[in-house]
C-alpha cells in the first residue's frame, strides 16, 4: 500500500469512528475526531466554530436521542499534501430516548481534513445540507 493509499484508508477508518461514536452515543470519541479549530456548517445556520461549541452543539442529540447514522453510495477522499477532501451521502435517524417520534434524514457532506504530526487526520471543516426535508414518524 503506497502513502496515498494508506492516507485514504485512514480517512475512511476517520468516518469508521465517526459512525461507532455517533451509534453508540460517545461524545468523547465523536470530538476526538475533530481539530480544536474545527467548523461545522450546517444549512440554515451559522457556522459552529471551536471544538466547545461543536461539543455543545452535538450533546442534545447524544444526550437526547438514538442515533442511527449510516453512509451509502460512494466515499469520494483525495489527498493532497497534508490536507484531504471527502464527500459522500448519509442517512441518519433520531429516536427519542423517552418518547417521541423518530427523525429521519437523507443528506450529503463535504469535509476538509488535516494531517497530524502523528500521521492521523482529523476533521477540520463539516458541511453538511439534506436532500429533502426530514421525515418524522
Amino acid at each position: 500500500m503506497d502513502k496515498y493509499e494508506s492516507d485514504i484508508a485512514a480517512i475512511n477508518d476517520l468516518y469508521d469512528q465517526y459512525i461507532l461514536a455517533a451509534n453508540t452515543g460517545d461524545l468523547d470519541l465523536f470530538m476526538s475526531l475533530w481539530l480544536d479549530d474545527a467548523i461545522r456548517m450546517e444549512q440554515d445556520t451559522p457556522a459552529i466554530t471551536g471544538n466547545e461549541e461543536i461539543r455543545a452543539h452535538f450533546r442534545v442529540p447524544f444526550d437526547q436521542v438514538n442515533i442511527d447514522l449510516a453512509i451509502y453510495g460512494e466515499v469520494v477522499t483525495e489527498v493532497s499534501g497534508d490536507l484531504g477532501f471527502s464527500h459522500g451521502n448519509f442517512t441518519i435517524t433520531y429516536t427519542p430516548k423517552v418518547e417521541g417520534s423518530k427523525t429521519f434524514f437523507d443528506g450529503k457532506w463535504l469535509d476538509i481534513l488535516k494531517r497530524q504530526a502523528d500521521g492521523s487526520w482529523k476533521i477540520y471543516c463539516d458541511c453538511i445540507t439534506f436532500n429533502a426535508p426530514p421525515k418524522v414518524e
